[in-house]
């Protein structure tokens, strides 16, 4: 029923994504998500890194006495000192004037160049020049440049392109234009290691080696609703990455008014908000009443504001499903539902179910859909398949336990159980730089008892109001199946003695068994009390039936079932209910055998089939309450 249809646009590939962000941030509530691809250009680049290597011997004693000895030394007066041939140091002295380290003199004397001297104090000798492929990556979505050792895949991503959306063409970076100096910074910043100057490896020069190509990448983008701030936020992401620099730029465009988030995430608003009701005044107000009573929003699953007499709660959206079922779970003795609208999806096969078990407790479920009388609603009516599986939802006595009836038009979904609890929820839109956003369902449990109350009085009036309007017709038409409904929601409301008395007033007494089923399933719930003056006043009615009256058969074992959950509660209020004049009625009328000797006897066969009946699987007998509702 809640968060059966959620309005917001998010792409099934991001929902596990958006799960966990919200999961770990409740306060946050990602209205719109979806995946984007976009270019980047992809250029390939041939760098010249130049790397050198350590000195071996003789070139260093040979490029430190070219330093340090005066006046400066020949080749052969260091091959004399050193013992070696000349033919070693010639040699030596070639390799270092080919790396432009050392000249020679006209008097062949040797000395340091300065590129020498700055090798020299390196300790190292630089190396010809090598060439590296690169690729650079340009990135119109950070504006930025960054260079990769291989190129990227080529890869068709089946997405819609940021760039139908964004200006990214005038962010794309000319990688052309780059200066040696800029190349050296990437490279230094991204530690690809072709560019160490405190080591002596240098990248000495670039070119292009390849045309620019296109490369795709794709990116989320999220739209995200701070509940505690009552903020929008906008952000580009990827992976589990924020992309910081393109999420402010994508601000700035918003904020500028130069792109449409409704275009982006496909939104159509009127769309959106036709498929829900206009707000209904007094139900809004009541809502604005519950919000501003869960002041504090989640802080785990839920945060909340509490009172000595009851609280307020706002439900994070990933557990709506779960805690309504488990609230549902603990009604006693009655449920009001209201929904704008009922889907398959809605009332699925766990609500089913539950419901099925509250009926079996004796619960009462009416559920109200929005008209307005005299228009055309835009609310699509309940499938007839619905209907069916809805109304096969049975009393012990085989009487429809869930009544669906049309109500007053409302935008909110509303459920009151057993006067106590109160669940509400409404689709909520944002106006947000000109765009309409649905911020999606917000969901609050109530235990307020003043707000408990005005919502249990709103919609039980409109259920009472129904209910009379099926009698007046049923009266009209004679029709027993809508006379039976307006009873059962009676029954329902706990105003079984009402029902009784149109019965009586009309004297339409073939629908008497129909009112006892209704008592049966209220005595289960405790809604009517074993001991209610209405009992004694359907018991009266028995003196004006013959042997020959209609529905006879069906009134018999209608009161054999009464007695029998009568007295699986107080057997001896059941004795009490069967005085002398009773007793002989229900004889005269064949209600109890012949045979039977005593209303003990008759009571305790009742016991005895209520048990065989019973079934294992049932809930077991609940606790007798110290108050039964009137009725």
């Amino acid at each position: 029923m809640f968060l059966e249809s959620s309005a917001k646009p998010i792409d099934s590939s991001l929902q596990t994504s958006v799960e966990k962000l919200e999961k770990t941030s409740p306060g946050l509530s990602v209205i719109a998500a979806r995946q984007f691809c976009y270019p980047l250009v992809e250029t390939g680049i041939e760098l010249m890194v130049t790397d050198p290597r350590k000195f071996n011997v003789l070139e260093e004693f040979i490029l430190r006495a070219s330093l340090e000895i005066t006046p400066k030394p020949t080749e052969v007066e260091l091959a004399q000192v050193l013992g070696l041939d000349p033919i070693f140091v010639r040699s030596t002295t070639a390799n270092l004037q080919a790396l432009n380290t050392l000249k020679i003199l006209p008097d062949g004397s040797l000395q340091l160049t300065p590129e020498g001297r700055t090798f020299y104090e390196k300790g190292s000798v630089p190396q010809p020049p090598e060439s590296h492929p690169i690729y650079a990556i340009a990135d119109p979505l950070l504006e930025a440049t960054a260079f990769e050792l291989n190129p990227l895949r080529e890869s068709a991503l089946n997405l819609p392109n940021l760039g139908d959306f964004l200006p990214l063409n005038s962010r794309i970076p000319r990688v052309d234009s780059l200066t040696l100096a800029e190349v050296q910074q990437y490279l230094i910043h991204q530690g690809l290691g072709f560019h160490r100057p405190e080591s002596g490896k240098e990248v000495t020069a670039f070119q292009i080696a390849q045309p620019p190509e296109t490369r795709w990448q794709s990116v989320a983008l999220f739209a995200i609703f701070d509940t505690l701030n009552q903020r929008l936020t906008l952000q580009l992401r990827r992976g589990q990455q924020l992309l910081e620099s393109a999420t402010l730029w994508l601000e700035t465009l918003q904020s500028e008014g130069k792109i449409s988030l409704t275009e982006l995430f496909e939104i159509c608003s009127t769309r959106g908000e036709e498929s829900f009701p206009q707000e209904n005044p007094e139900v809004e107000a009541r809502l604005e009443q519950v919000r501003q009573a869960a002041i504090e929003p989640v802080t785990d699953n839920v945060e909340e504001n509490s009172t000595p007499t009851g609280r307020a709660i706002l439900i994070s959206e990933s557990q709506i499903h779960t805690q309504f079922l488990e609230t549902l779970q603990t009604a006693t003795h009655q449920v009001l539902i209201y929904s704008p609208r009922f889907t398959e999806q809605g009332i699925n096969y766990r609500l089913l179910q539950g419901l099925e078990t509250l009926v079996k407790r004796g619960v009462w479920i009416l559920v109200g859909q929005g008209t307005i009388p005299g228009k055309l609603s835009k609310i699509t009516p309940i499938s007839q398949e619905l209907l069916t599986k809805l109304a096969a939802v049975k009393t012990a006595e085989g009487l429809s336990a869930i009544q669906i009836v049309a109500l007053e038009e409302s935008h909110a979904k509303e459920v009151v159980i057993d006067r106590q609890i109160y669940i509400c929820s409404a689709h909520n839109w944002l106006t947000y730089g000109g765009d309409r956003l649905p911020l999606g369902e917000s969901l609050y449990q109530v235990t307020l008892p003043e707000i408990v109350s005005e919502a249990y009085q709103s919609l039980s009036t409109q259920f009472q109001q129904r209910a009379e309007s099926l009698w007046q017709q049923a009266i009209t038409t004679q029709d027993e199946s809508l006379a039976t409904t307006s009873l059962s929601i009676w029954g329902a409301l706990g105003m079984a003695e009402t029902a009784l008395q149109q019965i009586q007033d009309r004297e339409w007494l073939e629908l008497l068994p129909i009112w006892l089923k209704i008592a049966c399933q209220g005595l289960r719930s405790q809604q009517m009390s074993p001991d209610s003056p209405s009992l004694n006043q359907a018991l009266s009615q028995l003196s004006k039936l013959t042997p020959d009256s209609p529905q006879l058969d069906s009134l018999c074992e209608a009161w054999r079932q009464v007695m029998g959950v009568i007295a699986d509660q107080d057997g001896t209020i059941a004795l009490n209910l069967l005085c002398e004049p009773v007793w002989q009625d229900f004889i005269r009328l064949g209600i109890a055998s012949e045979a039977v000797e005593s209303p003990d006897a008759f009571i305790a066969g009742e016991l005895a089939k209520l048990a065989a009946n019973h079934s294992p699987t049932q809930n077991p007998p609940r606790k007798k309450s110290k108050h039964h509702k009137s009725g």
